[in-house]
């Protein structure tokens, strides 16, 4: 009986996936096939899971890391870290993917959405309406890799008395005004799902606050770490042996791939900048595309999307016929997002007792799509996007 071979980075560009990612090389193999030989389970910091969460740490600039199996579990720790209530309320973008705020909501927080701004991402002119004395927190998304107005939104923060978070799920590698993301605010998440640094599965807090960081271990570890890091005089720490509850480790397979991702940060990064750059030398040439790009010249873009906004006025067709033509030509990673959506109108959220009109949201969900980046080095790959934008991009405007 024959063995069906597992899927390399190189077979999988051959059978016709033009997005692969994580690239499957030796350093990676060899990375988690010592961690098979070493151990699928770290109770403490002292093996692969605290050398991956070091090293997050130094790669965002934060004092703390803390790894956990989801980035939707890393939010959920948030809350209390945080030390929300039932009643509480947080200003969350509409236009997101859902986990941003669900946590919140299973907690019994109110999640109230604010408008979206040019790029997607939360419109800080919007947050005054929203704000009242059971307000607690602001989080912002930035949404495909484009980093927010931190500069305004924390300004805002500051003055009204309100914690900041971040969800940096989509931009492991964007800055605004020179700053990394994820230092802006009190708390910041990431996820490591399949973003530009993966784990496969997996999610972690960031903070320079010792007291959350602390809370962030008791609420997704237990027993022996949280006995060995969570300090004696902490007001939680009778909880050190059980935590609060839960469990949401990562897998000590999933750190060793982080461990491997963080150290090619630099080259991973450096490829995604250089494709961005000749998608925008394209783009540029298109009237009916605008290639979605940070606005602040000191600002970095996250790399973890290429996305687009269609420019009705300056086009002959529908932005649904023009990214079926661009898979037409070749393109078959285009496409229109389902998941990430406005969320205002989802059951969980029932109930807010403010609100305002979304139209900012209505206008990009209606104009935007994407392109995975293409993060194997055969540029013959990433020449096909670029004909097939060409191509259509001339017939269509």
């Amino acid at each position: 009986m024959s063995v069906t071979p597992v899927p390399t980075t190189a077979n999988r560009a051959a059978i016709g996936q033009d997005y692969v990612w994580p690239i499957v090389d030796h350093a990676l193999e060899s990375r988690v096939l010592q961690q098979l030989s070493s151990s699928l389970s770290d109770r403490d910091a002292s093996g692969v899971i605290g050398e991956f969460e070091r090293s997050f740490a130094a790669f965002v600039g934060t004092r703390y890391a803390v790894s956990f199996a989801s980035g939707t579990a890393a939010l959920h720790a948030l809350t209390r870290c945080a030390g929300l209530q039932p009643g509480d309320v947080v200003i969350a973008p509409a236009y997101t993917f859902f986990a941003t705020a669900s946590p919140f909501a299973y907690e019994g927080i109110e999640v109230r959405f604010a408008d979206a701004d040019a790029s997607g991402n939360l419109d800080p002119g919007s947050l005054p309406r929203l704000v009242d004395e059971r307000t607690k927190a602001v989080i912002v998304t930035h949404m495909w890799g484009i980093p927010c107005q931190m500069a305004e939104i924390k300004a805002f923060c500051d003055e009204h008395g309100l914690l900041l978070f971040e969800d940096c799920s989509h931009a492991h590698f964007a800055a605004h005004e020179g700053r990394r993301v994820g230092t802006w605010g009190d708390i910041a998440v990431f996820s490591t799902n399949q973003k530009a640094i993966t784990t496969g599965e997996g999610g972690v807090l960031v903070t320079d606050n010792a007291e959350y960081k602390d809370k962030a271990l008791l609420f997704g570890h237990y027993n022996k770490r949280c006995l060995q890091e969570v300090s004696p005089d902490h007001e939680d720490y009778q909880f050190a042996f059980t935590g609060y509850g839960l469990k949401h480790r990562i897998t000590t397979l999933g750190a060793a791939i982080g461990v491997d991702q963080l150290s090619k940060a630099a080259a991973i990064e450096a490829r995604r900048r250089q494709v961005l750059q000749l998608i925008a030398d394209v783009t540029a040439t298109i009237p009916a595309v605008d290639l979605l790009t940070p606005q602040h010249p000191e600002s970095a873009h996250g790399l973890y999307v290429i996305g687009f906004r269609y420019n009705a006025a300056a086009s002959d067709t529908s932005r649904e016929n023009l990214v079926a033509d661009l898979q037409a030509a070749g393109g078959r990673e285009f496409d229109i997002p389902g998941s990430t959506r406005s969320i205002a109108d989802q059951p969980l959220f029932r109930g807010q007792t403010k609100s305002v009109p979304l139209r900012g949201v209505e206008k990009f969900a209606a104009e935007f799509f994407k392109l995975s980046f293409i993060g194997h080095d055969d540029h013959t790959v990433v020449e096909k996007y670029l004909d097939a934008l060409s191509t259509v991009g001339a017939r269509r405007a």
